[in-house]
């Protein structure tokens, strides 16, 4: 089975990969204001030739040493050719197959050695003020990325400014090492060595895509976004995918005031040096400390991956090297921001048959991530729809069960279906096959996990009385199987649940289901007989600091645990055979990191919790490494078009985080500001990757 969805996974996401990607890569742009294209957009006359030029502000960059890598997979980037900007900032590589390349030359072959890699290029260096003088910026760096190397051909052109860069780090920032390697290498990229993280990887470019514009080279406002290959979406639903565009030229104005110095021993370069400081160890896949900044790129990721700038004083210093008139990119904000964090909003825009009598996006109450890192929601407004919207942030299924219930719960099983409750219903959905099938079960499910032994749990309430109940074997069953109750004394609001890694043999046997219960305890439900157990399994309270309402295991099994009333997250640690609650500074509380009515809670890869408030429509960040608050006080903010009522959240296998809230009718994504974790996470169980980094 394991061995199946592999294929099936990697089959079709080189399929989308292929179709997307002439529309991936940075193609035009110009890094001033001006819409024209840049003269360096001409129709190439070498057939097999990679071309960029690179702009700071309004200047071309002369001189800079520009280098073509092939993403790491497992080891560290392979430099594959190096060249030169020429007087109009142009530079080109010419690609061959002859292969036997060393990096020192301007021509280069893909790889044979290594899985078909991501192509990215960085330039460093060279004259940003355009005079003619023989002087260089070492803190002038660029990053843009090509995309896969078999699928490079002769369109391929990147237009490398502050802006692309912002966009570009924004979005690889979890892939990014500024530290040397061991080759000696710095400002690189890399991923693991499994399949399905460099596919991830693959499809960086087209979030790229989504902040910075290939025809202009400014920040993008929006994007209409068709559905995806191969959905089952019809023609007429579309997403309007909408960036924090004066954010990006905010930053891309920050770095801007550097670049274009004469050298980097100036105070512009000194200030983001200071003021750009470097993220604590376990907010990125690198687990490490970080020397202060030498370049743009550094300074950005640690922007990126501390968005706070640990404290309001180096934020506001970063802010003001943004000129109050004359900055080349704009719009740009007025004021200084909670956080540097990029967010995109994608609201639906269209309906179609295939969404039946409800919409593609409204007031969606649950969301979970599968192993292409595609995004499922269900939508809780009547006649709703399990939706989904794919890994390149396009529209990729639409299912109504039951034109008369909304859809709630939602879980991604071992076997990559996608489980979905209408009414008295629960519905597994195969993206592959795109086939249905239900499964009655008699009462109103509110949450769903899966576990790694390819058994599906549910929750429900009926008369304050709060129940579990299994489905065994949903993964795999051929026909609809009649659920077991495994508990009735979960509290009455056992609104989340999620399986945990603890058993011994996981792919035969469940470990532990935790339950919220809406009182000031949470539930465990683990298999066993005795006083107490209903049908094999025995339910096991645990006192929280407040009424639960979210819940999540990392892959220590420590259980997080949201608060709606006091706002306390609480850690419950596993100690011998059960769980106690962690000492101080847990509870964690709303006074240290925004945290406002916490709902629906994630950890990312490093154990992060993330907290998506319904209070203030905001989201709180805490670190497991010391328990210490990553967002500010008042939690990370945007405008109410991308935070609002937010309910659920999930963290993806690029870092990018997802939230959802009831009565919206959009999704928000804020690119990279997680660690990366291996999704599906039942997948996870089974295969020993439980909420582990990809």
């Amino acid at each position: 089975m394991i061995g199946n969805y592999f294929a099936r996974l990697t089959g079709s996401k080189r399929n989308l990969l292929a179709l997307v990607a002439s529309s991936v890569v940075l193609t035009a742009g110009c890094a001033n204001m001006s819409s024209v294209a840049p003269t360096g957009t001409n129709p190439f006359n070498s057939p097999a030739t990679l071309r960029g030029t690179i702009h700071g502000g309004n200047q071309p960059v002369i001189g800079a040493t520009v280098t073509l890598w092939f993403a790491g997979q497992g080891a560290p980037a392979i430099k594959a050719a190096t060249t030169t900007t020429d007087s109009l900032g142009s530079f080109s590589f010419t690609k061959d197959s002859a292969g036997g390349h060393d990096g020192t030359t301007s021509i280069y072959s893909c790889p044979t050695t290594v899985g078909d890699p991501l192509v990215y290029v960085v330039s460093k260096g060279g004259n940003t003020q355009n005079n003619g003088a023989t002087q260089s910026n070492d803190a002038a760096a660029f990053i843009a990325l090509y995309g896969s190397c078999a699928t490079l051909t002769a369109n391929n052109f990147v237009y490398m400014s502050e802006v692309t860069t912002v966009a570009t780090m924004a979005a690889v920032q979890q892939f990014f090492n500024p530290a040397a390697d061991t080759n000696g290498n710095n400002d690189t990229l890399r991923a693991d060595a499994t399949g399905q993280q460099r596919l991830i990887m693959l499809n960086l470019p087209n979030t790229v895509k989504l902040l910075a514009n290939a025809a202009t080279g400014l920040a993008v406002p929006s994007t209409s976004l068709t559905p995806a290959p191969g959905s089952n979406i019809a023609p007429g639903v579309a997403l309007t995918a909408t960036p924090e565009t004066a954010k990006i030229n905010t930053l891309a104005n920050i770095i801007s005031a550097c670049i274009n110095g004469a050298t980097s021993a100036t105070p512009n370069c000194a200030t983001i040096q200071a003021a750009a400081v470097p993220p604590i160890p376990n907010t990125t896949s690198l687990n490490t400390s970080f020397a202060p900044a030498t370049d743009a790129l550094q300074a950005l990721f640690y922007i990126f991956t501390n968005p706070t700038n640990s404290n309001t004083t180096n934020m506001s210093a970063l802010f003001g090297l943004q000129p109050a008139v004359g900055a080349p990119y704009q719009p740009s904000l007025a004021a200084v921001p909670t956080d540097w964090g990029i967010g995109i909003s994608y609201a639906s825009t269209g309906a179609s048959s295939s969404c039946a009598s409800g919409n593609f996006i409204s007031s969606p109450n649950d969301i979970s991530v599968d192993g292409a890192d595609n995004v499922w929601f269900g939508n809780s407004q009547a006649g709703g729809n399990l939706s989904s919207i794919s890994a390149a942030g396009a529209p990729l299924a639409c299912i109504n069960f039951d034109p008369g219930t909304s859809a709630t719960g939602g879980t991604v099983d071992l076997a990559t279906n996608v489980w979905a409750a209408g009414g008295t219903t629960l519905y597994r959905y195969n993206p592959t096959t795109q086939a249905t099938l239900a499964f009655p079960v008699g009462v109103n499910p509110l949450a769903m996990t899966a576990d790694g032994a390819g058994n599906v749990y549910f929750s429900a309430a009926s008369g304050g009385v709060g129940s579990v109940y299994q489905i065994p074997n949903g993964a795999t069953a051929a026909a609809a199987v009649a659920p077991v109750q495994i508990s009735s004394t979960v509290g009455a609001a056992p609104l989340r649940l999620m399986a945990d890694a603890t058993s011994t043999t996981p792919k035969l046997t469940p470990g532990n289901i935790w339950v919220s219960s809406g009182s000031t305890f949470i539930a465990q439900i683990t298999p066993g007989t005795g006083g107490g157990a209903l049908n094999g399994f025995i339910t096991t309270p645990f006192t929280t600091s407040g009424n639960s309402w979210g819940v999540v295991v990392d892959a220590g099994n420590n259980v997080f645990v949201s608060a709606i009333d006091t706002g306390a997250i609480t850690r419950l640690s596993k100690s011998g055979t059960t769980w106690v609650p962690a000492g101080s500074p847990w509870p964690f509380t709303a006074a240290t990191a925004g945290i406002s009515s916490p709902k629906g809670i994630a950890v990312d890869g490093r154990s992060n919790s993330w907290i998506a408030n319904s209070g203030a429509g905001s989201l709180s960040e805490v670190s497991f490494f010391g328990a210490l608050p990553l967002s500010p006080t008042t939690g990370f903010q945007k405008a109410s078009t991308f935070f609002n009522s937010n309910r659920n959240i999930a963290v993806d296998q690029a870092g990018n985080v997802w939230i959802v809230g009831v009565g919206n009718s959009f999704v928000t994504e804020i690119v990279g500001q997680g660690v990366p974790i291996f999704a599906p996470y039942a997948l996870g169980i089974n295969i020993g990757r439980f909420q582990q980094i990809p």
